[in-house]
Order: C-alpha cells, then structure tokens, then sequence
C-alpha cells in the first residue's frame, strides 16, 4: 500500500486500524518498490488508480514454516510492495487483520467476517489513505438472505461473502463500486450461482472492480460468464497465481481483477515476491493500475 494521509468516511463507519498498536516489535520491513513513472505522473494528474487482490492464506492453517507466524512479516512487506489504493484480501481472521494494520499505518479496513462482526474468515478491502473516499459499504452473503450473517448456499462447507463498496475519487469527484469476494472451494453449482448472484447486486451505469479468489480459471466460462456477460473483462496477466508455498508460476490462475467497460487498463501482473526470501503466502497477488475513462 502507498503510505499517505490517511483516507476519509463516513461517520458510522468502522473505526481505522492504524499504528503501532502495541505488540511485539516489528521485524525490519522491505522497502516498498518505486512506482513506474508513468504511473506517478498520472497519480498527480488525478489519472488512475492502482488495484490489487491477494489470498493471503488463513492464518489458522498449519503449514509447517510456511504458517502465518513465520511468514507473516513477508505478508506485510509483499502488500506495502504492491503499492495499492485499494486492495482485496481473502482469508483474512482477525488476528491477521489487526497485526497487518499495525504495519500499515494510514489505511482503512472495511468488511466484515462471514459468520458476521469479526467472526470467521474476512474479505476485506483496505483503502490506502489519500485519493479515495469510502462512501458506502456492505458485506453481502451468497444465498437466499444475503443481508443475514452465517447465510450459506446448500452444502457449501462455509458461508461466502463479497464485500461491496461505493468509493469516491476525491480528485475527480468520480464515483465506482468495488467488491472483494472469495467463492466456494468445493462446490462448482456454488460458484456459479454466487457468481450470478454477485453480477445481479451490480449496477450496470457505475464503474465497477470486482476482484478476489474466484476459484476458477479465467477459462471457467460457467463461473466466469455471469460477469463477462454483464460487460466485465479481466485484467490481462500471464502464469497462475496458486502455488501451494511451492512459488511456482505455473500452478493455477484462480485469483482476478475485473472491469467494468468503464475503465481503461494501463498495465496488470502478478507479482512474484519473497520479501526476506519467504513466500508470502500460497497464492500470488494480481495488481493492475486503471483508468477511471
């Protein structure tokens, strides 16, 4: 995340995650990457902004040495290199949450847990401070009663929610929605019927991302196409982005940033980080910087 002024909402909205909060010392963090000059002229020019996605692998897995307590520091640092104004992330307890906040000061965390408040896994997106304003904001479960917490589709193994904001560009007054969604992981009929679901709760006159762990390749066309079919494209990257801790770039490419016909795409990836050396996490993060036309 770029480090600014922290961003402004609306009263009523959580309270920000910000500081050092106490806790252990914090190891030595990587020095973000310099952002493209390209990219930081447009920045000043009230251009683009920079999204990006990331599973950052539930923190309650055991993973031998790859679990969240030895690698969470290289969490923190691949997020601050993504150089994000608005990140998803998924598989997020709150334990996670609040350590990766404490370094990340002057960022906003919104969304809640899937069993509602704090309980369960998180989607949450987190909004570097400066350009963008949160206006609104909900946390939508798949199913029949998505406003109610614990709302789950038949046999899926855990409730699944999309994290749904309306953001505000405060250089260009230009308002977009943003959602953050992680999909069902062993049922395809749930991916699809979430995946529908989702591209109903979206209005077609706003700018829109919508991004997250799909579980499903780009190719998916029965997970995929209720958003290609509502006029979303996903952002062009090459090589997967699940590796299993193993870092391979070969593995699968369930992980996507999608646009609305509203944007124009200046340039995507997936990174391929270690910080210190360490995965970060078993899944790559998707990035790509965009143009609100």
């Amino acid at each position: 995340m770029r480090t600014a002024p922290r961003c402004a909402t609306r009263p009523g909205s959580p309270a920000r995650s910000n500081g050092p909060g106490g806790g252990p010392p914090a190891p030595r963090r990587s020095p973000p990457r310099a952002l493209p000059d390209r990219y930081a002229a447009a920045v000043d020019s009230g251009g683009v902004l920079r999204f990006a996605t990331f599973n950052i692998r539930n923190g309650r897995a055991f993973d031998w040495l790859s679990s969240w307590w030895f690698r969470r520091g290289a969490t923190a640092a691949a997020i601050g290199s993504l150089g994000a104004d608005v990140l998803g992330l998924q598989e997020v307890y709150e334990f996670q949450r609040r350590y990766l906040a404490r370094r990340l000061p002057g960022t906003s965390w919104f969304g809640a847990g899937r069993n509602g408040g704090r309980s369960g896994e998180q989607c949450p997106v987190v909004v570097a401070g400066g350009f963008v304003t949160v206006v609104e904001q909900h946390t939508r479960w798949y199913g029949e009663t998505p406003d109610i917490p614990g709302t789950r589709l038949p046999e899926a193994s855990f409730p699944r929610v999309a994290t749904v904001l309306r953001c505000r560009d405060g250089r260009t007054a230009r308002e977009f929605t943003v959602v953050n969604t992680h999909l069902d992981e062993r049922h395809a009929a749930n991916r699809v019927a979430s995946a529908r679901q989702l591209a109903g709760w979206l209005d077609p006159s706003v700018p829109a991302v919508v991004m997250g762990d799909f579980n499903a390749v780009q190719g998916a066309r029965d997970v995929m196409g209720p958003l290609l079919e509502a006029g979303f494209a996903p952002v062009p990257v090459t090589g997967g982005t699940m590796h299993g801790f193993t870092g391979t770039a070969a593995g699968r490419r369930i992980d996507h940033i999608l646009v609305s016909p509203h944007w124009t795409i200046e340039d995507a990836a997936v990174v391929r980080e270690r910080p210190g050396g360490r995965l970060p996490s078993d899944h790559w993060p998707v990035r790509a910087t965009l143009r609100l036309s």
